[in-house]
């Protein structure tokens, strides 16, 4: 069924830093303006910024971004826009309740091995916080909790940025917050990917074999029963008893 268009919802954007969810999420609101959807990034470390002022590291302070940036969101998806939230979000918790509170909430989990995120960090933010130079950085001395049911994982580390785009659009299909046609405006004529069929139910006739099977085996068995019932037949006397009878 295609969604109706101009419904807003919102596409949260979650990973470690460094691991390029600021460019594939500039990259998306670009497609869906270009496709003439009303689009509005918040972007932690651009413009969004601002909405974020007085905030630390510590955990609380991660869920009141979380909380922020989720208002705004929020507004912008009831205008009928769709916001596209580039944020760290490390705490699980603070995302699974901004989930439930937007509802129309497509979760992209921007998955990068430490290798390559060691490689975009000019600063050395993962070399110090290693070293144990720097603390409070999430997934080295504090934890970062990955979504436990995102609607698509993209490993930028492998995916051009085009090509991560390409998921996170399938991923808006399946969760039925876009339809069939406007993923084929957004890709240039594109159709999306089908869902896997259910498998089949099994024919009547295959769950009808086995009781005529058993049924067979019944009959059988009564067969046998009867024929043990009968009296034994009397044997013909011999040749060879007659003649000695006859003397």
């Amino acid at each position: 069924m295609e969604t109706q268009h101009g419904a807003g919802f919102v596409v949260w954007l979650t990973g470690m830093n460094r691991a390029g969810k600021s460019t594939l999420a500039s990259h998306l609101v670009a497609r869906l303006a270009a496709a003439g959807r009303p689009a509005t990034l918040l972007d932690e470390d651009g413009e969004a910024a601002l909405l974020l002022e007085g905030l630390g590291t510590l955990k609380d302070d991660r869920a009141k971004v979380v909380a922020r940036l989720g208002f705004v969101a929020k507004a912008v998806m009831r205008s009928g826009g769709i916001a596209v939230c580039a944020a760290l979000s490390p705490n699980r918790d603070a995302r699974e309740q901004l989930r439930r509170e937007a509802r129309r909430f497509v979760e992209v989990f921007v998955d990068c091995s430490m290798e390559k995120l060691r490689e975009r960090d000019p600063e050395g933010l993962y070399a110090k916080a290693l070293a144990g130079e720097l603390k409070g950085v999430p997934g080295v001395d504090v934890p970062y909790e990955p979504p436990a049911r995102p609607e698509v994982v993209v490993h930028t580390d492998q995916l051009s940025v085009d090509e991560c785009v390409l998921r996170v659009l399938q991923a808006m299909v399946d969760a039925k917050v876009i339809g069939p046609a406007e993923f084929g405006r957004l890709t240039g004529g594109q159709r999306p990917r089908r869902a896997r069929p259910e498998p089949a139910a099994k024919p009547k006739a295959a769950k009808a074999a086995p009781k005529a099977a058993s049924a067979g085996g019944a009959r059988r068995k009564l067969d046998a029963r009867q024929a043990a019932r009968r009296p034994p037949r009397k044997a013909a006397a011999s040749p060879a008893k007659g003649a000695k009878r006859r003397r």
